[in-house]
């Protein structure tokens, strides 16, 4: 397998199903609520931001048999005007309403000022919808946002221990912030957040350890409900929030332990087994990027069956076969999607990027079209496009049929 040879390596999975997108308990009364009440209703949207609320409810408060928490990347990616703020508004409504609302910014500028505001909240829902903003500026290597991602990673790795702060002027020792709990919910748009991928951020575990949940579509508007909070989901995340408090005020923590049915455990060692044997066969074919983002599935499942459990009896959680299928399914898509995506945006170079834009916008479009389309959305001079489309040619990776005078057919050749 050779990804450089081969542009369909990868194949796109499609979009994620309804049945995905679905969480029994906390998540889908969230979920719900906000598409009752969005402009905009659309559900992989309101699924992500509910699903980041929970991570974040949860806190350091619930663990699960190996003492892991259930603290989540998420990035939620959607066209311009297609309800991308309404899951963070309920989310800061939700918080507001249980009186942590000061643990739901909007944004941090730098590395530094995420672990200020960690310190001050230790249990910490970032909500940002500059996405591609910090992926952009770490493929040129930006400072502030190197340090950022350095400090989100470190958050990240630190949540089963505790992150020593950097030290003050005439401090001896530093500040420990106990078992921090960072849980990110970022929002974008696909074309850009795509497009600003890099290899740096893919490969060193940021992108790694992210969810990235789409919707491509357009959103029709909604009935604009102006309900209030169910009264439920505000007692729930009313307890949840409470654990949390009570933690900061006495300092003494009793985790509640998530419990694995036997199903359970014998479900989860299959999904470690298989991501581990699909990581090894693609580092050793040489595509290190994508033994990278394989290497997290695992992990990414059995945080996300976790917080299954915990949506569905928060006071009991017991995570069932179901919920390790549901993970492994989910983490497994967005695991493909961002592969398949990859292969057409990281590159070498602007004329490297732009020959990657070309087989992509082919591959989107089942493998055909003509000169004119796709001169129109590679938006390059005609002249360039020429160079890309002769590069293609020449490396067999596309066909070039004259049909008329003024129509000229691309077909993205597919290898053996």
């Amino acid at each position: 397998m050779n990804a450089e040879n081969n542009a369909l390596d990868f194949r796109d999975p499609g979009p994620m199903s309804h049945e995905l997108l679905s969480v029994p308990g906390f998540v889908n009364e969230l979920k719900n609520h906000t598409l009752a009440v969005a402009p905009r209703p659309n559900e992989p949207l309101a699924f992500a931001g509910a699903l980041a609320m929970l991570a974040h409810l949860t806190g350091r408060s619930y663990v699960d048999e190996r003492g892991s928490h259930t603290n989540l990347y998420l990035a939620a990616l959607a066209p311009t005007g297609m309800g991308k703020d309404e899951p963070r508004v309920i989310n800061k409504e939700l918080a507001a309403a249980v009186g942590i609302l000061d643990s739901v910014p909007d944004s941090i500028a730098s590395g530094e000022g995420l672990e200020d505001a960690v310190a001050a909240s230790p249990s910490l829902l970032l909500q940002t919808d500059e996405a591609d903003a910090l992926l952009t500026a770490l493929r040129g290597g930006d400072s502030r946002a190197s340090r950022m991602n350095e400090m989100v990673l470190r958050f990240f790795s630190e949540s089963r221990s505790g992150h020593a702060m950097r030290l003050s002027a005439g401090q001896k020792r530093p500040t420990i912030i106990h078992l921090p709990h960072l849980t990110l919910f970022a929002t974008g748009i696909p074309k850009f957040v795509y497009g600003a991928l890099n290899r740096k951020a893919l490969e060193n575990g940021l992108l790694g350890r992210c969810l990235f949940i789409e919707t491509d579509d357009f959103q029709p508007l909604g009935e604009m409900s102006a309900a209030e909070l169910p009264r439920s989901l505000v007692e729930t995340a009313t307890k949840m929030a409470a654990r949390e408090k009570a933690f900061n005020e006495t300092g003494v923590l009793v985790p509640v332990v998530i419990a694995e049915s036997s199903e359970a455990k014998e479900k989860l060692r299959e999904l470690r087994f298989n991501a581990d044997e699909i990581s090894r066969r693609l580092f050793e074919s040489d595509l290190e990027t994508a033994a990278a983002l394989y290497c997290r599935l695992y992990e990414k499942a059995v945080k996300l069956a976790a917080l299954y459990a915990v949506s569905e009896n928060p006071e009991a959680p017991l995570m069932s076969a179901e919920a390790v299928r549901w993970a492994a399914a989910f983490a497994t898509h967005v695991t493909k999607k961002m592969l398949y995506e990859s292969q057409f945006n990281l590159a070498e170079g602007q004329f490297d990027r732009l020959k990657k834009r070309f087989v992509g916008l082919l591959a989107k479009a089942g493998g055909q079209l003509d000169r004119a389309t796709l001169l129109k959305k590679m938006h390059i001079d005609a002249t360039t496009f020429q160079r890309i489309a002769l590069t293609l040619h020449m490396s067999d990776m596309i066909e070039e049929e004259t049909l008329s005078r003024r129509k000229t057919l691309y077909t993205l050749k597919k290898a053996a």
